[in-house]
C-alpha cells in the first residue's frame, strides 16, 4: 500500500520573516534619526534663542550711552548720534552688530519721569538646521543630506526701566542722605574746568557758567529740599516716593529761567528740573591704610616759611597724625606729589592757621573725627576741585563745618556726618553727606570736570521681557 505526502515549501516565510525584521530595524531607525535631527534642531534653536540677549543688550548699551554721555545728556542731541524722533519724546535706533547679520531696535522714550527703554535684538538661526531632503521626516535623513532654507531671524524684546543712581563724589554738586537746607541766598551752578567753554583758564566764570548744578537728596519726606532765596541753575531730586520741595524764595532750572521767572511756590521751578526718582548708593569709605603705618609729619621750612607740618610725596605718600589743630601761627603744607593724610581725630583749622596745597600737588583727606574749617581754611594752590578730597571714616554723626574765609576748592564725601557751608567764600567742587545746609549767602560753584557730563547717571532699575 503507497501513502502519498505533500511537502510544503518554505522559501516565502524565510522572505517575509526577513522583511519584516528589515521594517522594524528601519522604523527604530527613523525613530532614532528623528530623535536627533529634533534634538539637533532644539539645540539650535535655544543657541539662537540666548544670542538674542547679548545683541539686544548692546542696543541698551547705546540707550545708556546716549542719556548719560553724549553732548548735552539726555535726548537733547539725540539726532545728532543718529537716533531718529518717533513721536514728542520718543527716539529710536537700529544698528548691526556682527557680520552674521545679527541687529537690534532700541527706543528711549523720555516722556515720563525716568527715561524708559525698549531693545529687540534680532539673530539668524545657525547653519544646516533646514528641512532635510525627503521631507520633515527621518527619510529624508537616510536618502540624502540637509538642505539649508534661509535663514529666519529670531528675536526678543526687552523693556528697561531707568533710575538716577550716584555714588562717590556729588554729581551735581550737592548730594544728601536727607534734608539739603538753602537759607540766606547764595546760587548752586556748574562749570567745567577742563573746557575753555565753560570756565577761563581753568576757573570758575560766572560769564560762562553752567545750568548743570543738582541738589539730590534720598529722602522721601516732606521738605526733603528747602530753599529759601538761593538760586539753583539745574535742578533738585528727592527720595522715591513722597519726597517734596519748599520753595520760597529764589528759583531752580536754566540759565534764562533763573533770570526772568516771576512765579511763585512751586512755579519758580522750571518744568523738568524736579524729580522724586532719587536712588543713591552712599558707600562706606575704607581707610587708606592701616593707622600708624604711615609717616609722621614734621615741622620745616619751605622757600624761607616755617610750617608746623610738612608733607611731601617725594619723602612718602602715607601720612598719619592723631589730630590736626591748626590754630593761630600753625599751619600745615602739601609740597608735592599725590598724598594720603590719615588723621584719627579731628581736623581743626581757625583764626590764621590753615593747610596749604601747593601748585602741582593733591591732598586726599581722611578724617575719623570732626572736620571743623575756619579762619584762613583750606587753601587749594593749584585751584582745582580735583586736587583736595575730605573722606569721612567711621559712622560718626558728629556734625562737620566749613566757614573758612578762604574758598573751599575741593570735595567732601563723608555719608554719616551733616556738612555745613557757611559765608560768601563760597566753594568750588562737590559735597556728598548725611544732611547738608548752604548758609550765609554761600555759593556752590559745581566742577563739572569730576564726573561724566555733571549729572547723576541712569541706571537700569528693571527688566522686563516681552
Amino acid at each position: 500500500m503507497r501513502i502519498n505526502t505533500t511537502k510544503t515549501k518554505n522559501q516565502g516565510s524565510v522572505l517575509l520573516v526577513t522583511l519584516c525584521t528589515a521594517w522594524i530595524i528601519g522604523i527604530a531607525l527613523v525613530s532614532y534619526l528623528t530623535l536627533v535631527a529634533n534634538q539637533h534642531r532644539t539645540t539650535h534653536h535655544s543657541q539662537t534663542w540666548s544670542t538674542c540677549i547679548p545683541v539686544l543688550e548692546a542696543g541698551i548699551e547705546e540707550a545708556l550711552t546716549q542719556l548719560n554721555y553724549n553732548d548735552g545728556q539726555g535726548t537733547n542731541n539725540a539726532a545728532t548720534y543718529g537716533w531718529t524722533n518717533v513721536s514728542s519724546g520718543v527716539y529710536s535706533k537700529s544698528r548691526v552688530v556682527s557680520t552674521d547679520g545679527s541687529y537690534y531696535e532700541v527706543t528711549i522714550n523720555a516722556t515720563g519721569a525716568t527715561p524708559e527703554i525698549t531693545s529687540k535684538g534680532y539673530a539668524p538661526a545657525p547653519q544646516n538646521t533646514g528641512t532635510p531632503m525627503g521631507g520633515q521626516n527621518a527619510f529624508g535623513m537616510i536618502l540624502g543630506t540637509v538642505s539649508q532654507s534661509t535663514a529666519a531671524m529670531v528675536s526678543r524684546t526687552v523693556v528697561v526701566g531707568t533710575v538716577l543712581e550716584n555714588s562717590g563724589n556729588a554729581k551735581g554738586g550737592l548730594v544728601g542722605k536727607g534734608k539739603i537746607t538753602f537759607s540766606g541766598g547764595g546760587t548752586l551752578d556748574s562749570f567745567d574746568s577742563s573746557n575753555p567753554l565753560y570756565s577761563t583758564n581753568g576757573r570758575y566764570d560766572a560769564t560762562k557758567r553752567r545750568a548743570n548744578g543738582m541738589a539730590m537728596s534720598n529722602a522721601a519726606v516732606s521738605d526733603s529740599i528747602h530753599i529759601d532765596n538761593s538760586f539753583i541753575y539745574g535742578s533738585v531730586a528727592t527720595g522715591t516716593g513722597s519726597g517734596t520741595v519748599t520753595i520760597t524764595g529764589g528759583s531752580v532750572g536754566d540759565l534764562a529761567w533763573n533770570d526772568n521767572n516771576t512765579e511763585t511756590g512751586l512755579n519758580r521751578i522750571e518744568s523738568g528740573h524736579m524729580a522724586t526718582d532719587a536712588n543713591l548708593q552712599f558707600d562706606d569709605v575704607a581707610a587708606p591704610f592701616v593707622y600708624g603705618s604711615g609717616s609722621t609729619p614734621v615741622a620745616g621750612a619751605v622757600d624761607g616759611t616755617n610750617y608746623t607740618y610738612v608733607v611731601n610725596a617725594a619723602d612718602n605718600t602715607k601720612w598719619n597724625l592723631a589730630a590736626i589743630n591748626l590754630t593761630t601761627g600753625k599751619s600745615l603744607i602739601v609740597t608735592g606729589g599725590d598724598v594720603s593724610l590719615y588723621v584719627n581725630g579731628n581736623v581743626i583749622t581757625s583764626g590764621s592757621g590753615f593747610v596749604y596745597i601747593a601748585p602741582g600737588a593733591s591732598l586726599k583727606l581722611y578724617v575719623n573725627g570732626t572736620l571743623s574749617v575756619g579762619g584762613t581754611g583750606i587753601m587749594n594752590g593749584a585751584g582745582y576741585a580735583s586736587k583736595l578730597s575730605i573722606y569721612g571714616l567711621g559712622t560718626s554723626t558728629t556734625p562737620w563745618t566749613c566757614n573758612g574765609s578762604s574758598t573751599f576748592i575741593g570735595t567732601v564725601y563723608s555719608p554719616y556726618h551733616s556738612f555745613t557751608l557757611n559765608g560768601t567764600a563760597g566753594a568750588y567742587g562737590a559735597f556728598t553727606a548725611n544732611n547738608l545746609t548752604i548758609s550765609g549767602g554761600a555759593s556752590v560753584h559745581y566742577d563739572e570736570s569730576l564726573s561724566s557730563g555733571g549729572q547723576p547717571q541712569y541706571i537700569a532699575s528693571s527688566w522686563n521681557e516681552i
